[in-house]
């Protein structure tokens, strides 16, 4: 098959590449152009491939092409910024219009003047209050029985049990290592059947540490074998497994 038997290099041309990116398996390098970056106003078109004879690890180089990025297209990736600004400046206004009134205080309004009293007496006969008895309205408290009511017991609920989750790709990663597999070829398989799908601690490790690069490969992988059988059967988390490599 053309997947283990082509290995090409990549080349970002104008734009760049995120860490981790791998080596290609097809000649148009469709399995690694997610990890192409293309530079401001571009867009990635696709691959040229170059024969790159003197190199003998790879079967050739794949250089990234790009052309200029549409004006509706660089509109749209935009929008973001315009409506952000739209946001801030109705929101400038906004708080300002409030300082303003808040400022501004409130309206006095003038006295009216004050009308002139007549001379004339006038008696107002204020009308006798009747004394009324007060109503005695305290409520009468209800009788206390002096029954013992004992609390009725209540049953304890047994916690449910976790669901155990299998996860397909976290499965075969960690036979991969403690088989000691040293070879890159069946690491990039793994990456490249589970990418989109895959996610966590070990995908990341794969990604960016295991498949950085080749030399990164070979140096990995010789700290790998120096770890006991009875030692690498027995991790199964990254942290214990970086924290074993790390001391070889």
């Amino acid at each position: 098959m053309d997947f283990a038997e082509k290995h090409y290099s990549i080349d970002p041309g104008e734009g760049k590449k995120m860490d981790g990116c791998p080596y290609s398996t097809f000649e148009d390098g469709r399995d690694v152009q997610d990890f192409i970056i293309p530079p401001k106003g571009y867009v990635f078109s696709g691959f040229r491939f170059d024969p790159n004879s003197s190199n003998q690890i790879y079967d050739g180089k794949l250089i990234a092409q790009y052309e200029k990025e549409a004006f509706n297209e660089r509109l749209k990736s935009n929008l973001w910024k315009f409506i952000l600004a739209f946001v801030i400046i109705v929101a400038i206004a906004v708080i300002a219009l409030l300082a303003a009134n808040v400022f501004k205080g409130p309206k006095t309004s003038q006295p009216k003047p004050k009308q002139p009293a007549t001379m004339v007496d006038t008696a107002v006969t204020q009308p006798q209050q009747e004394t009324v008895a007060p109503v005695d309205s305290t409520p009468t408290a209800p009788a206390v029985s002096n029954e013992t009511v004992s609390p009725t017991p209540t049953e304890t609920q047994p916690e449910p049990t976790p669901a155990i989750t299998d996860d397909p790709f976290r499965s075969a990663f960690w036979d991969l290592i403690h088989q000691r597999v040293i070879q890159m070829d069946p690491y990039h398989e793994l990456f490249v059947n589970n990418k989109g799908k895959a996610s966590g601690e070990e995908y990341d490790y794969l990604r960016f540490t295991i498949l950085k690069d080749s030399q990164a490969f070979k140096e990995w992988t010789s700290k790998l074998k120096r770890i006991p059988d009875t030692e690498l059967e027995t991790i199964s988390d990254i942290n214990t497994l970086i924290q074993r490599i790390n001391a070889y």
